[in-house]
Formats: structure tokens, C-alpha cells, sequence
């Protein structure tokens, strides 16, 4: 653990710091803010209003990734000449809208309530793409997705280091936990003192304005 008091690393088991003595039992740790001299400072949390405008722009670019995905799986589908499973997708929601029986790329009518091609491009277009574009680049040099570098926002652990991939797939499971309990995850970063929402809480996560 790190020192709230001097911010150097002691004994976690301890009741004083081993630097300068502090007594961790009346101060629980807290995040040891480091002041930066490279391109991310860690002086001022992000707040709600601007974590939301990022989150709009990267759901720009979500959609713009999920089409070229989309277009990728089209031509390997049609290389290996096999059904394209996005194509069965739309096709079969297009039918669901307007009640009509949902058939597969062979004509055969579909009768699961929800067929496999839906659940396939639900889980790589809601969930593979979206955690890779956000692990990874929360976990790059740069520390944020391409809507926080919009912003001016970094994404760092609770020491202001750079976070690992595992900790930014964490924190993007956190978002998807957040949109289950209808965004309300999300409010917490107007209320906690950090600026934390409850993904930021589970990956131990800060995110602060460049």
C-alpha cells in the first residue's frame, strides 16, 4: 500500500508508514495524486458532463469500428463462401420489424427465439469491439480511448500510473455492469469524491483532464 501522508510504499500490514511515521490507522489511504511533468497531470478529476461528451464521441467511432468489422467478416465470408453472419443478422431483424417468419441465408425458417447469428453479432459488435477499442487504449501511451483524448482525459490507477490491459478490461466490464443498472453506475461520478463511477470503483481507476 501507499502512504496517504507521503505517498511512498510501506507494509501494508503495518500501523505506521516505514518512511515518515504516519500512522495509517487514523489516515486510510487515499489516492496518491502525483504531480507530472510528462503530458498528463494529475491535478483535476474529469466530472460527468465531459467523461459524457467523450463517451459520445467514442461511440462515433464504436460504430465506425463495428462497420469496418462488419465489412472484414463480409469479404472472409465471402472468400471462404460461407453465409456472412452480419448479412443473416440484419435480414432476420429487418423480418422480426415487420413480423414476417426469420429465415437464414439458405431460406430455412429460424425458430429459436433468438437465433445463434443474432447472439454471434450481438457479442462482437456489443461486446468484443467495444472492450478491445477501450482496453487497449486506456492501457497505450496515451491512456484514454480517442473520446477522452477529445476531451483532454487520461485514464490512470489509483497512484496515477498507466493501467494494464487487464485492469482496463476490468474497468470496461465495470461500464457494461453500469448499463445493466440503467446508467446509474455512471452517476456516481457526480457524487463520489474522486470523481469515480462504479466502473472506476471495481478496476480501481481515476480518470483526470490533461
Amino acid at each position: 500500500m501507499y502512504c496517504p501522508k507521503c505517498g511512498k510504499e510501506t507494509e501494508q500490514s503495518g500501523n505506521f508508514c516505514q518512511s515518515c511515521g504516519a500512522n495509517l490507522k487514523d489516515n486510510p489511504q487515499r489516492p496518491f495524486l502525483k504531480r507530472r511533468s510528462g503530458p498528463i497531470k494529475t491535478e483535476k478529476f474529469s466530472g460527468l458532463g465531459g467523461r459524457f461528451l467523450g463517451g459520445l464521441v467514442d461511440l462515433i467511432f464504436l460504430v465506425l469500428f463495428d462497420l469496418m468489422v462488419a465489412a472484414i467478416i463480409g469479404i472472409v465470408s465471402w472468400i471462404l463462401e460461407r453465409p456472412d453472419p452480419v448479412s443473416e443478422t440484419v435480414r432476420m431483424l429487418y423480418q422480426y420489424y415487420y413480423h414476417q417468419p426469420r429465415t437464414d441465408a439458405t431460406g430455412q425458417v429460424v425458430n429459436a427465439i433468438v437465433p445463434p447469428q443474432i447472439i454471434l453479432s450481438a457479442m462482437v459488435f456489443l461486446i468484443l469491439v467495444p472492450w478491445i477499442y477501450s482496453a487497449f487504449l486506456e492501457s497505450s501511451r496515451n491512456q484514454a480511448t480517442l473520446g477522452k483524448l477529445a476531451i483532454g482525459a487520461a485514464v490512470t490507477d489509483m497512484q496515477g500510473n498507466r493501467i494494464t490491459f487487464a485492469r482496463g478490461s476490468l474497468r470496461f466490464f465495470g461500464k457494461v455492469l453500469c448499463v445493466l443498472t440503467l446508467f446509474i453506475g455512471f452517476l456516481f461520478i457526480a457524487f463520489t469524491a474522486y470523481k469515480q463511477g462504479l466502473h472506476d470503483k471495481i478496476a480501481g481507476t481515476l480518470v483526470f483532464r490533461q
